[in-house]
């Protein structure tokens, strides 16, 4: 399927299904195709719809064994820094409000 098609078909998709629907995307367009789409009326469709979307990844062993050996060979400073915040569970609330300069907040379950 050419990738006009396939971006044409999450359009389709958001544009038809139902009340309290799921969409799983499990793959990705590369873009590029101009769309005549509202995004902003299918926002407000999914969310007052209560519709769920969301993605899969569809990587196979090999893929997931290089992205944990990158990882592995990563600065750990650098790594650490991806964490800008960590919120106490008690205090999950806090997680959800967004500081200027998170890049990745996670909840610490130790404290």
């Amino acid at each position: 399927m050419d990738d006009f098609r396939d971006t044409s078909t999450v359009v389709d998709v958001l544009g038809v299904v139902g009340p309290g629907g799921i969409i799983c995307l499990t793959g990705v367009s590369t873009g590029g195709h101009p769309l005549n789409f509202d995004i902003g009326q299918a926002n407000r469709n999914v969310v007052l719809e209560n519709n769920v979307v969301f993605g899969s990844v569809n990587a196979n062993l090999r893929h997931w064994l290089a992205g944990a050996d990158a990882l592995a060979r990563a600065d750990p400073d650098w790594l650490s820094a991806l964490i800008t915040r960590r919120v106490a569970f008690a205090d999950f609330a806090d997680a959800l409000k967004p500081g200027p300069h998170d890049v990745k907040v996670v909840l610490d379950l130790t404290v």
